[in-house]
């Protein structure tokens, strides 16, 4: 009868692996064969440590016959825990044929990936008892994460791996095609200096009240307005307070009106908003105001627009450090907690072709500046923002300090880091009792189209 509390594996496939190896002479290396199909925790931990030693001799260009892995293992201070001399001689023993190698490492592969499957299911078993009722959604969001990418584990490493040369012409016949950016920001300089492109992450940070919520939600409605697939996940703002600032900057209202409501609403104010209804109820943009989000909503987020839309969205994060992650750890500092959503937004914004924009907040550090301006050392919480970041642009506005500076009206967007392009500051007006921020060239124009 099997103990199905046994791990699954194949004991006598690892042997033939390791086998073949310790067995290797020059005229066959089974290595390279097994190295392209094992992959990390694959083997039991004695064989992850003889595969271990195997491959740092098989990197140095050494043999790997059984002396020369004993001899490694015992600099390494593994030989016992690895069994010893006696052990590799019965992995020698149980070697498959030179051509059987890569089947038989495939099947110790399969066997890792079917133990990885069932730690994820064991996992959201225990997860499942430890979850109140009302954070079941994020519960199946994060084990739905962790099958997703056991799913697509070796097709995408297939697909991220091969010889430079093979797709050279092809990628020489797309630079004749011109790029058009994944989204647009709406500020015409802005968009010249920053050419968002799938897979890019950029954060927008500032100090409080410099208007990163007017300028995403800005950039929200102008990429919306080119057709382009937007998902806003708004966890500082509710449902009422974005739509009163929407309405404020596309129809020019005062924003101060509609948060007062009533017969602070004139006339002018209604026929304006409803002129900009039909268009704004036709934009291709979605809200999420859930106040809680994770790294894997945001995933199943633009998975779910994909699917609908045919393309990845636009997606703005309003902010970065509201968020939580998907690891359940009562004990995770601050720092680590924002460094881990900063890496997941990365990898979901490369597997999904979407542009992640996220606002942060910044540190009191600018504050004691001379002429106060941020730098991205500012950045609060983790230095891993700013290593994943594909851009960062930092919110200024001399006004914010100085009301009767002769800059009124202006703000500053800094771009301390711009892997696509120049570092650079930009001036825009900020238009903040409507709620926007606007081309310099356009501040004094008439109404929106």
């Amino acid at each position: 009868m099997i103990d199905e509390h046994l791990p699954v594996g194949s004991p006598e496939a690892e042997a033939a692996v390791l086998g073949a190896c310790l067995m290797a002479t020059p005229a066959y290396d089974p290595v390279a064969d097994g190295a392209q199909v094992i992959a990390d925790g694959d083997l039991s931990p004695a064989n992850e440590l003889v595969w271990a030693a195997i491959v740092r001799l098989h990197g140095a260009s050494k043999p790997t016959g059984m002396p020369m892995v004993e001899a490694e293992l015992r600099r390494t201070g593994d030989l016992e825990r690895a069994g010893g001399a006696i052990r590799l001689s019965q992995l020698a023993s149980a070697a498959c044929g030179s051509g059987e190698v890569e089947a038989y490492a495939s099947l110790v592969h399969g066997y890792a990936d079917l133990r990885r499957y069932e730690g994820a299911l064991a996992r959201g078993l225990q997860v499942a008892r430890q979850t109140a009722p009302a954070d079941v959604p994020d519960a199946i969001r994060a084990l739905q994460a962790d099958l997703d990418y056991l799913a697509a584990g070796d097709q995408e490493a297939d697909s991220l791996y091969g010889r430079f040369g093979d797709d050279l012409h092809d990628h020489m016949r797309e630079l004749e095609k011109p790029i058009e950016a994944a989204a647009v920001t709406g500020l015409l300089d802005l968009d010249a200096a920053v050419q968002m492109r799938p897979g890019n992450v950029i954060v927008v940070a500032g100090r409080p009240a410099m208007g990163k919520s007017a300028f995403t939600l800005g950039v929200a409605l102008a990429n919306a307005a080119t057709g382009r697939t937007t998902l806003v996940h708004s966890m500082e703002m509710g449902k009422s307070e974005v739509s009163n600032r929407v309405l404020a900057a596309r129809a020019r209202v005062g924003l101060h009106h509609l948060l007062a409501g009533g017969p602070a609403i004139d006339d002018g104010d209604w026929a304006r908003m409803m002129r900009v209804l039909p268009d704004l109820k036709e934009l291709p943009l979605w809200m999420d105001y859930a106040a809680r989000v994770s790294p894997s909503r945001v995933r199943s987020r633009i998975t779910s627009l994909a699917r609908e839309t045919g393309q990845p969205p636009l997606v703005i994060i309003d902010y970065l450090q509201l968020m939580g992650t998907d690891q359940r750890n009562a004990r995770q500092s601050a720092y680590e907690r924002v460094s881990d959503v900063s890496r997941e937004l990365k990898i979901i914004a490369e597997e999904t072709g979407a542009v992640i924009i996220c606002c942060a907040q910044l540190n009191r550090g600018s504050e004691h500046r001379e002429g106060k301006k941020p730098m991205v050392a500012d950045l609060r919480d983790s230095g891993q923002i700013e290593q994943d970041a594909s851009a960062i642009i930092l919110l200024h506005r001399e006004d914010a300090y100085e009301p009767l500076s002769p800059r009124a009206g202006e703000v500053d967007l800094i771009l301390g880091k711009n892997r696509n392009g120049p570092t650079c500051t930009i001036t825009a007006a900020h238009q903040l009792h409507f709620g926007r921020i606007k081309d310099m060239a356009r501040q004094e124009g008439a109404e929106d189209e």
